[in-house]
């Protein structure tokens, strides 16, 4: 199963609608959804995992130890189908 991941910061202006978009992927319950804040530490400490630079970055990863990246969108919010598109082919 994939996962995705959403970071965001707080005066990010393209932020609110990624981490909606987030949050109706996870009310749908077909994949797990992880929030985080780059403006905290630890959310910081996983952006650099993948070299996340700009917000909001989503990211697509697989269910390995490693969470190995599948697809990203940086510095934009992707759409709802493009997200669902390649989670429903894994």
């Amino acid at each position: 199963m994939l996962k995705l991941k959403v970071f965001a910061k707080t005066d990010c202006p393209q932020c609110p609608a990624a981490k909606q978009l987030g949050e109706e992927i996870q009310k749908e319950g077909k994949t797990p959804v992880e929030f985080y804040d780059v403006d905290e530490a630890e959310g910081l400490a996983e952006a650099q995992l993948y070299s996340v630079l700009a917000t909001p970055t989503l990211v697509i990863c697989d269910n390995s130890e490693d969470e190995n990246e599948v697809k990203s969108w940086r510095g934009e919010a992707p759409k709802r189908e493009d997200i669902m598109s390649i989670i429903s082919e894994n």
